[in-house]
């Protein structure tokens, strides 16, 4: 650069530039999150010779192993380190090429690549990208799902993805646990399962068959699948499948059906398909043909319907001829069913003899086939058939034989509890009710179970009500076995009613007793009964609270009676004041647990006026329950109630602020599968505080974020979220209450970004660039140290201090700074230099920065202003201010650059100073003044010493011709016509076509000459032009491949010639007549003879 800057101050521009090019104008770099990329440009000259010059980066992550550059061609090696930058992000930025063949900025893009894992089917970077490999190969996915390495691919998705797959590398990785996981962040939808045919029927299977059942799924993915069957003539042969054993879509369900286990009619089974998320099932029925069954079931009903009819006879639901008359036709239907069964005939006669038809039950008697001998093979007709005869003869003889033989039998047969019923009616030592009873108590032990039975028992108690003594097994099936018929009669029940009250525990039987007799008989004794048996056994169910309702109505004294009625009532149907009574007790205290106390204080805020007695005594003992109920963060339809009641801002403290705003996010949840154990909520930042219960009502889970995740674990410990469906409900949603929290919130929301805000140090913006922090903060933090470090250069504050003033962040000490330091692009560095100057700020150093790197470059544009700034406020460096006056008059003479005139004012300035102007410099102030008469003058004398010696040096411009003729005539310019051309550059050749003609005559033909610079790229040409004579001409200028033509002009002689000299001499001649030009010519031959004579050549 010095040499160069030494060779323009003298006016020496005679160097080879360079011709420079780029292969590459564009560097595209593609880079991997946190690496360090590594590339390279090259710089070529087209010509001969070296380049020189420097580097100047745009992004301080650039670094150039070396910045200043020599050579033919240049390969500028770099880094560009990403520490910091985020996948998807993108810097652009140049390269400044600062050399001797010009400023050149290259342009760069380095875009952050998300990390990624290559696989069979390519990169994978993202969960679209993992989406389409499970369903390409899902076992190869799975074992990527496995790996820590997928953490990669999870790092710039979204923040609940990757805290769903944070939580499940704690539960499972396998199949389902990446189906669950893939379903949960919506990359696909869930398998469901559908059978082709939900009911399968078969007819008369003889052997074993088997059978088969459709079953496709919607999606790819994973499922386990269980199977099981309900009927013991099924067999599945798979009962654990999984998705991966479906034959594209669908699969076949082989089962077996098993003849053996098979019963004659309809068989009913059902095969069950159960996944995670659904159960399937496809009904099996297998008709069997056979008679036998059907008859058995045709005979239960008739029977079933027998004992209804006589049991609605007993009860005097039905006269005794309309049940004779229907009890025969049964029975009538029984024999035909089965004609062989004696029994039915036996109840033909029972009936007629109930009916007091005696004859007719005389007949079939007397014509029944009975035989004594085969009384041990059927025991019960036999004795049947006797029981029979010893009713309808009534003998005493007969009886007691038939007595005997019953006793036998029923030695025999204990379990008979027909030989029971037939002894208690017929044996003398029965005649008791008591001992009747006690009889039938031992053959309900020893298992008699039959209406019949149960009838005979009841007619006991309801002849002798005190034999109910004690609420055995045996009383309580007599007891429903009455009711259920209504058989019951109203002093047996109210009895029976006493003798439960006096029971001391609950009995669940007892109750449902008491429950029938009230349907029954709605009094008042037994109505509280049932309370206390209720109340005995703590009972609080909304079944309950009809009857402690009741018992209140009534004004019933019962212990604890109003606390199981506030305990069972249900407070989402209550809409209705509580008895007044109920507020009055409770006011001489209270001990309801918090959901009933609820109940209770919402009941009385909603019906009750503020100015009632009531009211006012319950308004201080409501209030303290709000306020402990929002400590313990409770929420429920009557806690709104007395919440909107009582929660008043000027008693709202931080702490009851904050469960303010935990129950406004509290929201009921409930799963629509069953085996749900917990619900689980994945927060914000991927922890996992709440892990609650799930029961069949569902669960209460708070929500703060919409980033939190449901997750629900069932029994077996999977873990499920969105395949899971569920219902959702929002507890306590107050605007006027969330309006209250909005402090504490916008505290809480401050507070975290403190928590989270990344400090403002050079190490976090160098990592993680400076758009990611407040420019007003990184101002501070650079002026600051710029203030306290003092001059230091640094590469990474310069950086900052330059972006941050172009954004508008600067001060004097950053300006300071940066006018000290700063090299970069010409453009940037103007633009320094003109915010250091509208600070008033030192610019000396950098000014002279500009112009040694414009000229050293050759590009100089829009500096005036600096070199005058440079000129006059400090001690300009000799060869750089001869080096830039050369240059810009060059610029001005050659290409006739636009030069302000303070620049003129400068160079006239060292002409006075008496300083070394290369000669070029004399050449623009000579062109400036040419058409300023007026200025001529002032500086005559420098101008005609300039003129005179560039005169003598050869370097004539046609702008001379303006000066004075006296002066154009010392340097013999005053007879002379001028033409002048400036040529693209010096390199290329010219030619100047021209004719002279006089008169308005052209000429045809064109002389032609090759020209040489006169300087630089400017060519010349003198001519002699005699009165009357026009000069016509064009130049043609070559420069390599290229031609260039000018436009024709005309020249004529502009002044007058004087007689003197021999242009003046010659010019007179040629307006002479013939003698006078033949004397004039004479004269001009004497006068050059003469002239020969006395300057002779040596």
């Amino acid at each position: 650069m010095k040499n160069k800057m030494k060779k323009f101050s003298k006016g020496d521009f005679q160097t080879e530039r360079p011709e420079i090019v780029f292969p590459e104008t564009h560097i595209q770099m593609i880079i991997g999150e946190g690496e360090v990329y590594s590339g390279s440009f090259m710089i070529q000259n087209q010509k001969e010779g070296d380049i020189r010059g420097i580097v100047y980066p745009s992004s301080f992550r650039i670094q150039c192993s070396e910045q200043g550059f020599e050579g033919n061609p240049v390969k500028i090696n770099f880094t560009y380190d990403s520490a910091g930058l985020k996948p998807g992000q993108t810097e652009r930025g140049k390269f400044t090429v600062m050399c001797n063949g010009g400023e050149y900025e290259i342009s760069f893009t380095a875009m952050i690549e998300k990390p990624f894992i290559m696989t069979s089917y390519g990169k994978i970077q993202n969960m679209e990208d993992f989406k389409y490999l499970a369903m390409k190969d899902f076992s190869e996915a799975r074992r990527l799902f496995r790996t820590r390495q997928f953490y990669d691919v999870l790092k710039y998705e979204d923040i609940r993805i990757k805290n769903l797959y944070d939580n499940m590398r704690k539960w499972a990785l396998d199949e389902e646990a990446m189906e669950e996981f893939l379903v949960g962040i919506k990359q696909k939808e869930k398998i469901f399962l559908t059978i082709a045919e939900e009911l399968c029927e078969w007819k008369d299977v003889l052997d074993e068959q088997k059978g088969w059942l459709e079953i496709t799924k919607n999606t790819w993915g994973f499922v386990p699948i269980r199977i099981w069957a309900d009927g013991d003539f099924i067999r599945i042969r798979d009962e654990e499948i999984s998705s991966d054993d479906f034959v594209g879509d669908s699969y076949r369900l082989e089962y077996t059906i098993k003849e053996k286990k098979l019963h004659a009619g309809n068989n009913y089974g059902r095969i069950f398909i159960e996944t995670p998320y659904e159960r399937l099932h496809a009904d099996i029925i297998i008709c069997q043909q056979g008679t036998r069954e059907r008859a058995g079931r045709e005979k239960e009903l008739l029977e079933a319907q027998s004992a209804k009819g006589y049991l609605s006879y007993l009860s005097g639901a039905l006269e005794r001829d309309r049940w004779v008359e229907q009890a025969i036709e049964k029975a009538k239907q029984l024999r035909n069913l089965d004609i062989e069964n004696e029994y039915y005939l036996l109840m033909q006669a029972h009936i007629y003899l109930l009916g007091e038809k005696r004859e007719e039950a005389r007949w079939i008697l007397e014509n029944f086939n009975y035989n004594r001998f085969a009384i041990g093979k059927k025991p019960e007709i036999s004795a049947y058939y006797l029981f029979l005869t010893a009713l309808l003869r009534n003998e005493i003889n007969h009886t007691n034989r038939v007595v005997d033989e019953l006793n036998r039998l029923y030695i025999k047969y204990p379990y008979s509890w027909k030989l029971s019923c037939m002894l208690v009616n017929l044996d003398p030592k029965y005649h008791t009710e008591s001992e009747r009873f006690r009889m039938l108590e031992r053959q309900f032990y020893n298992g008699a179970n039959h209406v019949l039975f149960y009838a005979q028992a009841y007619h006991c108690l309801e002849t002798e009500v005190v034999l109910l003594r004690k609420l055995g097994d045996f009383e309580v099936q007599v007891l429903n076995f009455a009711m259920k018929y209504k058989l019951i009669k109203r002093e047996l029940a109210e009895y029976a009613a006493d003798l439960i009250s006096h029971q001391k525990e609950y009995d669940r039987r007892l109750y449902s007793v008491l429950e029938r007799i009230y349907q029954l008989y709605p009094e008042k004794k037994i109505l509280n009964a049932v309370c206390t048996q209720l109340i005995k056994g703590n009972k609080t169910g909304i079944d309950c609270f009809k009857w402690y309702e009741r018992a209140i109505k009534q004004e019933l004294k019962i212990a604890q009676l109003y606390e199981h009625y506030m305990m069972s009532v249900d407070g989402r149907r209550l809409q209705k004041a509580l008895p007044r009574i109920v507020y009055l007790y409770f006011m001489h205290g209270n001990h309801l647990d918090d959901t009933r106390a609820a109940i209770l204080y919402a009941n009385i805020l909603t019906y009750e006026d503020e100015k009632s007695e009531i009211y006012q005594y319950y308004q201080k003992e409501m209030e303290d329950f709000a306020w402990e109920q929002l400590r313990r963060r409770q929420i429920s339809e009557e806690l709104r109630v007395i919440y909107n009641r009582f929660l008043k801002e000027e008693k709202m403290t931080p702490e009851r602020l904050d469960a303010l705003y935990d129950i406004s996010h509290a929201y009921w949840v409930k799963a629509k599968k069953s085996g749900i154990k917990y619900v689980l909520v994945i927060e914000k930042d991927g922890t996992i505080r709440q892990r609650v219960p799930h029961s069949k009502k569902g669960a209460k889970i708070y929500l703060y974020d919409e980033n939190a995740r449901i997750v629900w674990e069932a029994k077996n410990g999977r873990h499920y979220t969105e395949s899971i469906p569920y219902e959702t409900r929002r507890m306590f949603y107050e605007m006027h209450f969330l309006d209250l929290c909005k402090r504490r919130m916008t505290d809480r929301t401050e507070m975290e970004q403190k928590r989270y805000t990344i400090p403002v140090t050079f190490e976090n913006v160098r990592m993680y660039g400076l758009d990611a922090f407040d420019n007003q903060e990184v101002f501070l933090l650079c002026s600051k140290n710029v203030r306290e470090e003092g001059q230091t250069e640094d590469d990474f504050v310069l950086y900052l201090a330059f972006e941050l003033m172009k954004r508008g962040y600067y001060d004097k000490a950053l300006l300071t700074y940066l006018a000290t330091f700063y090299c970069g692009a010409t453009c940037d560095m103007k633009l320094v230099w003109k915010q250091a100057k509208a600070y008033d700020v030192e610019t000396h150093a950098l000014s002279e920065r500009i112009l040694s790197q414009m000229l050293f470059s050759e590009r100089v544009f829009a500096e005036e202003e600096v070199f005058e700034d440079y000129y006059y406020e400090g001690e300009p460096y000799f060869q750089l201010k001869q080096a830039y006056l050369a240059y810009i008059s060059k610029e001005y003479v050659v290409y006739n650059r636009e030069v302000g005139e303070r620049i003129f004012a400068i160079l006239v300035k060292e002409a006075q100073k008496k300083e070394n102007l290369a000669d070029i410099c004399k050449v623009a102030v000579l062109k400036y003044y040419a058409d300023k008469a007026s200025e001529q003058e002032e500086y005559a004398d420098m101008l005609r010493g300039f003129l005179y010696e560039m005169c003598e040096k050869r370097l004539v411009f046609s702008c001379y011709l303006s000066y004075p003729e006296s002066w154009l005539r010392e340097v013999q310019l005053y007879d002379k016509v001028i033409v002048e051309y400036h040529a693209q550059s010096s390199a290329g050749k010219v030619k100047i076509a021209y004719q002279i003609y006089q008169g308005e005559m052209e000429k045809l033909d064109y002389q032609s000459e090759s020209l040489l610079p006169v300087y630089d790229a400017v060519f010349t040409k003198e001519f002699i032009l005699y009165q009357g004579e026009t000069l016509k001409y064009y130049f043609k200028e070559t420069q390599k491949d290229r031609k260039i033509v000018s436009e024709k002009e005309v020249k004529r002689l502009g002044h007058d010639i004087c007689a003197g000299g021999k242009f003046g001499l010659l010019n007179q001649m040629s307006v002479m007549s013939e003698e006078e030009k033949k004397v004039a010519m004479e004269a001009y031959q004497r006068e050059e003879e003469i002239a020969g004579q006395i300057f002779q050549t040596y």
